[in-house]
């Protein structure tokens, strides 16, 4: 062989071991197939995959995830047929189990006569850079659902305050005719006032729903375990999950950290979700399963319930947290269950969300942050009983003829002697000029709320501060109670304002 010969391909060579350095050494993996799509050459970062040098003519299919692997094959013949290479994302299915999400290139290597003869295929493992956009698109979705339910919780408010005012007065007279001698002489009387006020009580309790949708009242929170609330609220759901044959699987970490919330509400939210997960399951003939499971996820606990039943449609999950939503026949539900829930998980610092499992089922999820137990203190010693009602003066300040007309006769039922101021610039007046034994004042006012004038009054007659009682409509409730002193969510009841006027003129 000549020298010019040797030197030429000694050059080739060198080039082939340049052109393998490079390939071996990039972070995309490169492999090269026949037209059948049989392995001829692979990189050594296909190693995930098992040893690159043993995988010389095995299918390159084989690892292709079986949702994903007819649809490759069509686009890689199609490459074959055309000679166009394409560009597309699949899944590869590894041995134990795990899903790596792929992006791949195909180019078609022809022959002199233009026929393709082999095909490299260039690709890219972006698992890790789907998770974090699929993370970041699910913050983003959480954020504008907090959004728009903070904007619904903002109107909602609004409306529970209009509609607690009337609801004061229909109540409150109510209560006041109930105990009227001739009323109670006349039963058929009775019993229609009677109605009136447990209708009135129906919307009452719609009404406090949303409002804790709306997240106005502060929960009554106490150092709790969810371990022992969940057990608790299968135990009062045994009887309809036996009844519907579905099987409650439980995989609750010991020692799980506590978080201090207040337990019924807490109960009415895990409640719904085993309610809704039996409702899902419905009439299915499958095996039904209920999966529950707690853990500690950094300072979180997480709870989450998962059914086996059909999911959650995929145009419904932006809007399942939203009020009046449902997607239960008409009849079966008012829409209000999650609604609620999601603000009284809201409301202990906590989130929500529901989410469909690959294969079918939904799985809702809850995380409570976290709390270290409070020290322990002086439990309250009992007090005197409340001093007697008789001929006390008691200024009464709220906007609403109804509600300023109910409570006075309230009062007066109670021989108390009642004053009223129907805005703040007319309570300061009579405030300054006048000498009250106890203030019953709204939250909302014109020209001034209830809690700017109560931090007015008591700078001004330090005595007031323990004489006060703040009745709200919605609003107000957080603010309110830093005060110390009692509030009265509308409708109050007859028995309610006797309690707190009793405490209050001890």
């Amino acid at each position: 062989m000549s020298n010019e010969a040797k030197s030429g391909n000694g050059g080739q060579g060198e080039a082939d071991k340049y052109f393998r350095l490079i390939a071996e050494n990039l972070t995309d993996m490169i492999a090269l197939v026949d037209i059948t799509g049989r392995r001829l050459y692979c990189t050594p970062n296909y190693s995930f995959l098992g040893d690159p040098e043993k995988m010389t003519g095995t299918d390159s299919f084989i690892d292709i995830h079986p949702e994903d692997k007819e649809r490759i094959k069509g686009i890689f013949f199609e490459t074959v047929r055309s000679g166009i290479g394409q560009s597309t994302q699949y899944r590869l299915l590894l041995k134990d189990g795990s899903v790596r999400h792929i992006q791949s290139q195909g180019i078609a290597v022809k022959a002199p006569d233009g026929k393709v003869e082999k095909v490299i295929i260039v690709s890219r493992d972006i698992t890790e850079a789907k998770d974090a956009a699929e993370k970041q698109k699910a913050l983003e979705m959480q954020l504008f659902q907090a959004d728009k339910l903070n904007s619904l919780g903002k109107t909602i408010s609004g409306v529970a305050h209009e509609l607690n005012n009337p609801l004061t007065g229909i109540m409150g007279f109510c209560q006041l005719l109930l105990r009227d001698e001739a009323i109670q002489e006349n039963s058929r009387h009775r019993e229609d006032i009677d109605t009136i006020f447990r209708e009135a009580e129906r919307c009452q309790k719609i009404v406090r729903n949303l409002t804790t949708f709306a997240r106005k009242h502060k929960p009554e929170k106490t150092f709790i375990g969810l371990n022992g609330l969940l057990e608790d609220s299968l135990r009062l759901q045994q009887h309809q999950l036996d009844l519907h044959n579905i099987t409650v699987t439980k995989e609750l970490e010991p020692d799980l950290p506590k978080t201090m919330a207040d337990f019924h509400q807490l109960q009415q939210v895990l409640m719904n979700l085993i309610g809704n997960a039996q409702d899902a399951m419905g009439q299915q003939t499958a095996k039904k399963l209920l999966a529950i499971k707690t853990r500690k996820i950094g300072g979180f606990i997480r709870v989450e319930l998962a059914d086996s039943g059909p999911g959650i449609p995929a145009d419904c999950l932006g809007n399942i947290f939203e009020p009046f939503f449902t997607t239960k026949e008409p009849g079966k539900g008012t829409g209000l269950g999650l609604s609620i829930s999601f603000g009284i998980i809201a409301g202990h610092g906590g989130r929500i969300w529901a989410e469909n499992i690959p294969g079918g089922g939904a799985r809702f999820s809850i995380e409570l942050p976290i709390a270290e137990e409070p020290a322990p203190g002086d439990k309250k010693t009992a007090g005197a009983e409340p001093a007697a009602l008789k001929g006390q003066r008691v200024l009464i300040i709220d906007d609403e003829q109804c509600v300023m007309d109910v409570t006075v006769r309230i009062l007066r039922t109670l021989n108390l002697s009642p004053d009223t101021a129907r805005d703040s610039e007319t309570a300061r007046k009579k405030i300054a000029s006048g000498n009250y034994d106890a203030v019953v004042c709204d939250y909302r006012l014109p020209g001034q709320n209830g809690l700017d004038l109560f931090k007015w009054a008591k700078n001004l007659k330090p005595e007031l501060e323990k004489r006060w009682i703040f009745i709200s409509g919605s609003s107000g409730g957080e603010e309110l109670s830093t005060t110390g002193r009692p509030v009265l969510a509308k409708p109050f009841s007859f028995e309610a304002l006797q309690e707190a006027l009793g405490e209050v003129l001890k």
